[in-house]
């Protein structure tokens, strides 16, 4: 099970899943801009994660490396289920409803939600 994650701690993995090993500090210059963190509340975020098993920590001559313990595809899969199951009571198809009637959808992803509908109706 992926562990619960913050939006802030979620900022700091998308750094660590996209550039793998990373340190405090390059993690902090590669936040976007605007956050107004500091160093420090980056390095507090990152002591949370690998206290919740998120990421491991190596020490690298004089500096600590982080690496991402669980992938994000884990994370994204336990954070749908939980807010599928707080915000639609566990009914995927009024989920689905919602987020179709929301977005603008270019052609193409109508075309592959059309596709995927599809292919869920032959396998029943």
């Amino acid at each position: 099970m992926a562990p619960r994650i913050s939006s802030a701690e979620w900022d700091v993995m998308s750094v660590i899943w996209s550039q793998g090993p990373v340190t405090a500090t390059e993690v902090f210059a590669a936040l976007p801009p605007g956050h107004g963190w500091k160093l420090k509340t980056v390095n507090t975020f990152l002591a949370r994660l690998v206290e919740k098993g998120a990421l491991k920590v190596d020490r690298k001559e004089r500096a600590f490396v982080y690496t991402a313990r669980v992938p994000r595809e884990k994370c994204v899969q336990s954070e749908g289920e939980s807010f599928l199951q707080r915000v639609f009571r566990g009914a995927t198809g009024d989920l689905v409803k919602h987020f179709c009637a929301q977005a603008d959808l270019t052609a193409a992803e109508i075309e592959e939600l059309l596709q995927l509908l599809k292919s869920k109706r032959r396998r029943k």
